[in-house]
């Protein structure tokens, strides 16, 4: 008897089925030959080619193919379409296109080399999808900066590729928002971050306060401005430790909340935050794993319900703590500590009876969790509850079987999508009634065969 490869019986399925979606799915992990045989499928109706050309999820081989001998609803699909490969994208402006189309090419990730023409482009529109491309290179950004059109000078300001030059340029001539482009640019010059720290407009300060390249002293000096938007920003600067800020009180709850976000802050500014008079500030540094254990302790007590649930999300909350909290009266807080990979077994096992959908959930997610707790849930009669069993990664192969027959779609898909998904349940849901988990079951099933290949 002949041996017949993985790959060679999915295909044969695959076009006994004759299910575009399944083709999809399977397509990139197959060789020349297999694709020949899946694109047939995929593209075979004038429907079906209006669906692949619109699919971000499709292949760039089979967007490639539709690029060839595209018409007018083609054409405008894939320049809209995000996985469009460089190639096609320069059959479809050698096309001639109207310059609705020249402007999605324009604006287009892997637009690369055509840009350069298309920033020649007599629409001022496509000059513009142009100027806020990222991977506009210097040469075009500082060719676009002399346009005037607010627009293109708003995004050259923003543009990753701007150098110091065109930067410059913009600050002298540009108005407010360019300006403060400008200042948030990585790449301003220090003699323009130097003004828009002292601007008279916050905008532009804010937006310097922003900038990642900031010198450490305008960092400590924005810090202390008296528009909250431009603290704010100031905390949020990563070029700044976290050791060197001190909220010494500051009037603001919004930006006390961002001071609360932040890691590696001093002792004596995390004690401040931690019995901070707003539910927020507490909320965020209750999830900060520098906190100590004993002010953990203290804000597991909290009156607000949404900080004792960020003290059982803390990765370094203590497992005398998270007992305590999974027996809070707040579902919503038990549901914090069932998500819990490292809760002790005292907490684990206080959770196992607990009727509350959001710790059925929780619990469902966890690898903790034991397989006849997580067959049990992915039973529930609620669709979310059943699907965290989907994501669990230490689910028994009875509970996947379950949702292979889940009522609801989404639950079904994201079971396919499951790296581990034996071949027995992937060809099961090979024949789902929904596209998206037949695409998916495809996927799975063809990426394994390439292995065994």
């Amino acid at each position: 008897m002949a041996f017949v490869s993985a790959a060679d019986a999915l295909i044969s399925r695959l076009v006994a089925l004759g299910d575009p979606y399944a083709a999809l799915g399977a397509y990139d992990h197959m060789g020349d030959e297999e694709r020949a045989m899946l694109q047939d499928i995929a593209l075979g109706t004038r429907r079906q080619r209006l669906i692949v050309a619109a699919a971000p999820y499709a292949p760039a081989g089979l967007l490639e193919l539709l690029s060839r001998e595209a018409d007018a609803a083609l054409v405008l699909r894939l320049a809209k379409n995000p996985a469009t490969p460089a190639d096609a994208l320069a059959r479809l402006l050698a096309g001639n296109p109207p310059a609705r189309v020249r402007r999605y090419i324009a604006a287009h990730a892997h637009a690369g080399e055509l840009l350069t023409q298309l920033a020649q482009d007599n629409s001022i529109e496509v000059r513009r999808a142009v100027s806020g491309n990222a991977v506009a290179t210097t040469e075009i950004v500082a060719a676009l900066a002399i346009e005037d059109d607010g627009l293109i000078a708003r995004n050259v300001a923003a543009a990753p590729n701007a150098d110091a030059a065109t930067l410059q340029q913009l600050w002298h001539v540009g108005d407010a928002w360019v300006r403060a482009d400008v200042a948030a640019h990585p790449g301003c010059p220090p003699e323009i971050l130097s003004q828009a720290e002292t601007s008279d407009d916050a905008l532009i300060r804010r937006k310097c306060a922003s900038n990642p390249a900031l010198p450490e002293a305008m960092l400590m000096r924005l810090l202390e401005d008296p528009d909250e938007q431009v603290r704010g920003a100031a905390v949020r600067n990563t070029a700044i430790s976290g050791e060197q800020l001190d909220d010494a009180d500051d009037p603001s709850a919004k930006v006390r909340r961002l001071f609360a976000r932040r890691t590696r802050l001093l002792e004596a500014v995390i004690a401040r935050l931690a019995a901070d008079p707003d539910d927020w500030v507490r909320r965020w540094i209750a999830r900060n794993s520098d906190v100590p254990a004993e002010l953990l302790e203290q804000l597991a007590k909290d009156p607000a319900a949404a900080v004792r649930r960020s003290v059982a999300r803390n990765p370094a909350c203590p497992p005398d703590i998270l007992s305590a909290l999974a027996a809070d009266p707040e579902s919503w807080v038990r549901a914090g500590v069932a998500l819990c990979e490292d809760a002790p077994d005292k907490a684990i096992a206080a959770l196992l009876d607990d009727g509350d959908r959001d710790v059925l959930g929780a619990l469902g997610r966890n690898p903790r969790t034991p397989p006849e707790q997580l067959l049990v849930i992915a039973r529930h009669q609620d669709k979310d509850v059943r699907r965290s069993v989907a994501f669990n990664r230490a689910a028994p192969q009875e509970a996947l079987a379950v949702l292979a027959d889940d009522t609801y779609p989404l639950n079904r898909a994201t079971l396919a999508s499951r790296k581990d998904l034996t071949a027995l349940l992937a060809e099961r849901l090979l024949e789902d009634p929904e596209p998206q988990v037949r695409f998916a079951a495809a996927a799975n099933l063809a990426r394994t065969a390439a292995t065994q290949t």
